[in-house]
C-alpha cells in the first residue's frame, strides 16, 4: 500500500515595497549682492552728459565782472535751461542775468520790506544800486484809497491820543480849570525884572524929522557939545 505525501509549498516571501516619500525641492540661499565701486548704467537709461559750463553761464560771468563781481565758480550760475541765469549772494541779494538782451539785473530787499531791481553795467552802477537800496526810507504802500479812521474809531480802538482833559470820565461831570492868581509875587531873575516894564504904546512910536531935531537943540542947549576924541 502505497501512501502519497502531499507536498505542500509556502509560497515565496517577497520583499516588502520601501515606501518612498517625493523629495522636496531643495531652495537656493539668496547671495550677497556684489558690491562694485563703479555702477553700471544700463544703455537704455544713459545720460546725455552736462557741458561743464553753458554759454549762459559764461555770459553770465563776464558780466557781472564787468560790474565789478567776481564768480569763484562758473557753476555758482545756474542756468534755468531758458536763456536765464542767477546767482545768490552772501547778503540775500539775487543776480539775474538775461542772455537774450545781455543784461544783468540785481535784486535786493530796502529797509521798508520791498524788492528793489536795478541794472547793472559797471561798478559805479552797482555801489549806486547797493547805496540807493539800503537808504531807502519809502514806504512801499498805496493809502490814498483807505478811508482814516474816525476819532471815535481810534478811541473804541484805544490808539486814540488826546490830552488827558479832553477825555470825559463816565458819570462825573467834566472839570473846569479855574486860575489861581500870584499874589506878592517877588521877582526871580532879572529876567522877570526886565520882562514889566510902564512904557506905553505912545513911548515906543518911531519919532518925526522935527521931534529929533527939537531932541538935538534942547541937547546943544544943555551944554552936551560934541568933544574930539583925546591925544594920546
Amino acid at each position: 500500500m502505497t501512501t502519497r505525501t502531499r507536498k505542500t509549498t509556502t509560497p515565496a516571501k517577497t520583499a516588502t515595497a520601501k515606501k518612498t516619500t517625493p523629495a522636496r525641492p531643495t531652495r537656493k540661499k539668496p547671495t550677497a549682492p556684489r558690491l562694485s565701486l563703479v555702477k553700471t548704467v544700463p544703455p537704455t537709461r544713459a545720460r546725455r552728459p552736462r557741458p561743464f559750463m553753458t554759454d549762459t553761464q559764461g555770459f553770465a560771468v563776464l558780466a557781472a565782472c564787468l560790474a565789478g563781481i567776481t564768480t569763484r565758480h562758473i557753476r555758482d550760475w545756474r542756468d534755468h535751461r531758458n536763456g536765464t541765469a542767477t546767482r545768490p549772494l552772501h547778503d540775500g541779494s539775487t543776480l539775474h542775468y538775461t542772455h537774450t538782451t545781455r543784461t544783468l539785473t540785481w535784486q535786493a530787499i530796502c529797509p521798508m520790506g520791498a524788492t528793489h531791481q536795478y541794472t547793472l553795467t559797471s561798478p559805479s552802477t552797482a555801489a549806486a544800486a547797493r547805496v540807493h537800496a539800503d537808504r531807502c526810507t519809502t514806504p512801499h504802500h498805496d493809502l490814498t484809497q483807505i478811508q482814516p479812521l474816525t476819532a471815535d474809531e481810534l478811541a473804541d480802538l484805544g490808539i486814540l491820543h488826546t490830552p488827558t482833559w479832553a477825555r470825559g470820565i463816565p458819570g462825573e461831570p467834566p472839570t473846569t480849570s479855574i486860575p489861581i492868581p500870584l499874589l506878592n509875587r517877588e521877582p526871580r531873575a532879572l529876567a522877570d525884572t526886565l520882562a514889566h516894564t510902564t512904557a506905553g504904546t505912545a513911548d515906543t512910536q518911531p519919532l518925526s524929522r522935527n521931534d529929533i531935531d527939537a531932541a538935538l537943540t534942547a541937547r546943544t542947549a544943555d551944554n552936551e557939545t560934541p568933544r574930539e576924541h583925546p591925544q594920546p
